[in-house]
């Protein structure tokens, strides 16, 4: 089994397990915290129980009945996995490719969507040198590309500092994703000078679409007027819209928005509920109406994150399902968190991973248990409706931040349009024929825009 959670100490007796997915926190006696101590990938339940035997002076039968009991509640919590192997070290897997860094917490705005439940600066956020630190050894190390997010990025003041010192260290590329209130020329023409990829997040098509999605007035000024200053001054700039209820049927507007502007790059995400979009994920669209949005969008040459591969045809040949990497992150990408723990992705802040100020970034990379589990998954591990389905080498069970969030990282992805037509047909008897399934009352994505 391998835990996805922050344990730390309460008052007294007592201690706090912390779920990521609802923000919730739990408190527990110190058996559970001992228990939850051994969930590290490595023991079955058994060998968890000789330790309490040992710890507690309980008998076999007892020890193994309360682990059952707990473990089976921190499960149906969503935190911890269950594995029939043990996950293996992964030494030679080679330095990741792009290493995302949410280098703070604090931002200026309050999105619906965003997985930064607080948007408040962290007590233990890395300084300024030991950004520098890390920045160096991962260079070192054979990193090639570098993405810094939040929180707001431009909130720290010594961003541009900590820009300018990676845009030094030969890494392929540097890129800054920002909701762009804060930058300025002075800023935009640093930024300039040390060639980077900056992304803004555009949520509208007008004020009130993006203000109301980003949850502060002047949201939307301050962005177009970034971008405009970004695309004088000859920046890479990029835009990023993510999808929901609220906004869907602007993006064609958005679209149109883009190009008036002369943004070249433009794409488009879903949610992933965490965070507050946790809180607000009624928003996320049902995985028809995703379909029509990734069907008008790729008639357009526009990017959508991973959600295409279902429109293609299905890998031919064999499954082998011992396959390892059936996710990019801790394979070819990690994250930072503004305290400096490595994690698989952006999406997983608050499971224990190693910290950067107790290990170099690439004794995380190598000896991480937590990112050496991510490595060891494999396409055996995916249930449900996946698990049959002819598409699973090319998706693999779709984002596993956003199964976990649901309450299984191998269930059936809640997102998946061939899952949900699988789901209709089965409780329709088999009767649904058509592959294009739309709830009643939604409007074909085509008719958003005069042809």
């Amino acid at each position: 089994m391998k835990p996805f959670f922050f344990l730390k100490p309460g008052k007294g007796n007592s201690y706090q397990v912390f779920n990521p997915v609802d923000n919730t926190e739990y408190e527990l006696n110190y058996i559970g915290y001992r228990i939850l101590e051994h969930c590290d990938g490595l023991l079955e339940p058994e060998e968890i129980a000789d330790r309490l035997i040992r710890d507690f002076s309980l008998t076999k039968s007892d020890a193994i009945d309360y682990i059952n009991v707990f473990l089976d509640k921190m499960y149906r919590l969503g935190m911890i996995a269950w594995r029939q192997e043990k996950y293996e070290s992964y030494r030679d897997w080679g330095a990741p490719s792009t290493v995302f860094w949410d280098i703070t917490g604090e931002c200026n705005l309050r999105c619906i969507h965003c997985y930064n439940f607080e948007g408040k600066q962290h007590e233990n956020e890395l300084s300024t040198r030991e950004v520098k630190c890390s920045l160096e050894e991962m260079s070192g190390f054979g990193v090639k590309n570098l993405s810094f997010s939040g929180g707001e990025p431009f909130a720290r003041k010594d961003m541009p500092e900590i820009i300018q010192h990676a845009a030094g260290l030969g890494f392929d590329t540097v890129g800054v994703s920002t909701n762009g209130i804060l930058l300025d020329r002075h800023i935009v023409r640093e930024l300039t000078a040390q060639k980077l990829n900056i992304q803004i997040s555009i949520d509208g098509d007008d004020a009130n679409t993006h203000d109301t999605a980003r949850g502060v007035k002047g949201a939307f000024e301050g962005a177009i007027h970034s971008i405009r200053l970004l695309l004088d001054e000859g920046v890479n700039t990029s835009v990023c819209t993510t999808a929901t209820k609220l906004n869907v049927e602007r993006i064609p507007g958005i679209i149109r928005l883009m190009g008036d502007l002369g943004v070249k790059n433009y794409r488009v995400q879903g949610v992933v509920p965490m965070g507050r979009g946790k809180m607000n994920a009624d928003l996320r669209l049902t995985p028809g109406r995703m379909k029509e949005l990734v069907e008008y969008l790729e008639k357009r040459n526009i990017q959508v994150s991973s959600y295409n591969v279902t429109l293609k045809p299905p890998p031919a040949g064999p499954v082998n399902f011992c396959d390892p990497g059936v996710c990019s992150a801790a394979c070819s990408v990690c994250s930072i968190t503004p305290g400096g723990n490595v994690v698989p992705c952006t999406y997983f802040w608050g499971i224990n991973g190693d910290n950067l100020r107790d290990h170099s970034f690439q004794w995380i990379w190598e000896n991480s248990s937590v990112l050496n589990y991510f490595r060891s998954i494999r396409l055996n591990d995916i249930k449900g409706l996946c698990r049959d389905c002819k598409w699973l080498p090319a998706c693999h069970g779709g984002c596993k931040a956003e199964n976990y969030s649901n309450g299984d990282m191998f269930e059936s992805s809640h997102s998946c349009w061939v899952a949900e037509e699988t789901r209709m047909r089965m409780l329709s008897g088999g009767k649904i024929e058509n592959q294009k399934l739309i709830a009643k009352g939604e409007m074909e994505i085509e008719t958003w825009v005069k042809q």
